[in-house]
């Protein structure tokens, strides 16, 4: 049986990871004289409510590793509580940490939490030539990585708006790149899929 403490452990190196390479490239874009923030104008309800379903699911895993007595009292799904699902769980939120520092590094400078003021270059290679967005991607893998670790209620209900809020801000921001980049952008999006790393043909 996995024990708590190697759970609780990988969650706080889980976590750390996860915000220092969040954290990392704002910190370069504001010294490099950009703003990483950038503008939310024309994002739907959903889309705004990103930072919510995010951070829902940070404080949810500091209760988890501090006070996990609290969650325990919420509805857990026992056919799940096995250890084969936990491993896969844990294979995942580390497939979803990796590819989400790999993708991040590959924007560089063109990082931005919302759509970019400043002018921006539209990238296309390396991880990108397999999806069009390989963060939302792997965020996706990383909260249901954690929702197989732990699976109850609450983990379900944050895997949920995390999905719904983060795929409304993937449709805006993929708004903005056609208006921005045009042609170019309309190309790469025929031939790369949205999340998956497959191409796909006449997709509109």
């Amino acid at each position: 049986m996995i024990e708590l403490s190697f759970i609780k452990i990988y969650l706080i190196s889980v976590i750390i990871v996860h915000l220092i390479s969040f954290i990392a490239p704002l910190i370069i874009i504001r010294k490099k004289g950009n703003d990483p923030h950038g503008i939310h104008q024309g994002n739907s309800i959903l889309a705004r409510l990103t930072p919510v379903s995010y951070f829902l699911l940070i404080i949810f895993l500091v209760l988890y590793i501090f006070f996990d007595t609290i969650i325990e009292g919420f509805r857990t799904f026992q056919w799940l509580a096995i250890d084969s699902i936990s491993i896969i769980g844990i294979i995942m939120v580390a497939i979803g940490s990796f590819i989400e520092i790999v993708a991040t590094i590959r924007l560089g400078i063109n990082f931005r939490i919302e759509l970019p003021k400043e002018q921006t270059e539209l990238v296309v290679s390396g991880i990108y030539r397999l999806m069009r967005n390989p963060i939302a991607f792997s965020l996706y893998l990383f909260v249901f990585g954690i929702f197989l670790m732990i699976p109850n209620l609450i983990t379900l209900i944050i895997f949920i708006m995390n999905i719904i809020t983060f795929n409304a801000k993937i449709r805006n921001e993929e708004k903005f790149l056609s208006e921005r980049f045009g042609k170019d952008y309309e190309a790469y999006k025929m031939k790369v899929g949205r999340y998956f790393p497959i191409k796909v043909k006449n997709r509109k």
